[in-house]
C-alpha cells in the first residue's frame, strides 16, 4: 500500500477557502475536477477524484459529501494490461472514497496511462516509475528535551536526471507524511552524495503547532521515493503555494503544474519507493 498522506492535497481543496482570506478579489470560479492518483512499484494504482469549490464556499457536511466524485469510470493501462479501478471506502485517507486497482501493479521502468470519465468529461494523464535509489544511511542527531532530528544520505546516479520525495511516519501511524521541503532534484548534486537534515512535516495544513523532531525511542518509518519530472514539478509547485500562504486548489489554479489533461487539475504520479524502519536514538 502506498500510504502517502493525502490530507496535504485534499484538505487544501475543501478547507482552505474556509480559513484563508485574501485582500484581493479572487478570480471568477471555474468548475474543475481535481485528481490525485499514484502507482507505486509493486503496488496497485489508487486515484482520488473530487471537484474544486468557489473560493468563499461555506463548508458543511452536505457540501463536503458532494465534493467527492463516486461514479466515475477510472481506468489505468500499462500498454499491455488495462484495468478499471474499483471505488472503495478507505478511512486512512480524506475524503474517504477512492478508486483502487486489484490486478495491475507498478513496475520499475513502467509507463502508465490514467483515464477518468465522468458526466461526459474525460481526463487523461501519463506517468512512469523510475529506478529505485536507496538511502545509504539513516541516523538521528540529538536535540534538546530528549528529541532527535532525522538525517539521511544517498548517492545520486549521474547517468540520469533524478527527482526525489521523502516521507516519514511513526510506526503506529496509518499514512506517511511528506517532510518539510520534501522535494529534491539533482540539479546541484548530479552524481554526488547528498546528506539532508530532515524536518517532519505537519500531518495536515490545519495544524498551528508543529514539532519537526522525533522523540528518542520513537520507531520511525522513512519512505524515500524516486519520482518522474512531472511529479516533481507538481509537488514542488504545490509546496511553493503552501509556503507562500496562497490557495492553489480553491478558485485559482494557475500556479499548479498539473499533468492532468482535460477539465481538471492535480497529479497522476509513479513512485519508486523504499521504506526503512529505524529507532530514534
Amino acid at each position: 500500500m502506498m500510504n502517502f498522506c493525502k490530507n496535504v492535497f485534499i484538505i487544501l481543496l475543501v478547507i482552505m477557502a474556509y480559513s484563508c482570506k485574501k485582500e484581493d478579489k479572487p478570480a471568477p470560479y471555474k468548475p474543475r475536477f481535481v485528481v490525485e492518483g499514484w502507482i507505486e512499484k509493486d503496488d496497485y494504482p489508487y486515484v482520488i477524484v473530487t471537484h474544486n469549490l468557489p473560493f468563499f464556499t461555506a463548508i458543511d457536511s452536505a457540501q463536503l459529501a458532494e465534493v467527492v466524485i463516486r461514479y466515475a469510470k477510472v481506468t489505468v493501462s500499462d500498454g499491455t494490461e488495462t484495468e478499471v479501478l474499483t471505488g472503495v471506502t478507505d478511512k486512512r485517507y480524506f475524503p474517504y472514497f477512492l478508486y483502487r486497482g486489484t490486478s495491475l501493479k507498478g513496475a520499475t521502468g513502467g509507463n502508465y496511462k490514467l483515464t477518468v470519465e465522468y458526466a461526459g468529461n474525460t481526463l487523461e494523464a501519463e506517468t512512469s516509475i523510475p529506478k529505485v535509489t536507496p538511502l545509504e544511511s539513516v541516523w538521528f542527531v540529538s536535540k534538546p528535551e530528549n528529541k532527535v532530528q532525522l538525517n539521511v544520505r544517498f548517492k545520486d546516479e549521474a547517468a540520469d536526471k533524478n527527482y526525489y520525495r521523502l516521507y516519514t511516519k511513526l510506526e503506529k501511524a496509518k499514512v506517511f507524511t511528506p517532510t518539510l521541503l520534501s522535494n529534491q532534484n539533482d540539479q546541484y548534486f548530479n552524481g554526488k552524495e547528498l546528506q539532508l537534515q530532515v524536518n517532519r512535516g505537519p500531518e495536515n495544513n490545519l495544524t498551528s503547532k508543529h514539532d519537526p523532531y522525533f522523540m528518542k525511542g520513537d520507531t520511525v518509518m522513512v519512505k524515500f521515493s524516486g519520482i518522474p519530472q512531472s511529479g516533481f514539478e507538481f509537488w514542488n509547485s504545490l509546496q511553493d503555494e503552501v509556503l507562500n500562504g496562497s490557495n492553489p486548489l480553491v478558485g485559482s489554479t494557475k500556479a499548479l503544474k498539473t499533468n492532468i489533461k482535460g477539465p481538471g487539475v492535480g497529479i497522476w504520479c509513479g513512485y519508486a519507493s523504499t521504506i526503512y524502519r529505524v529507532i530514534a536514538q
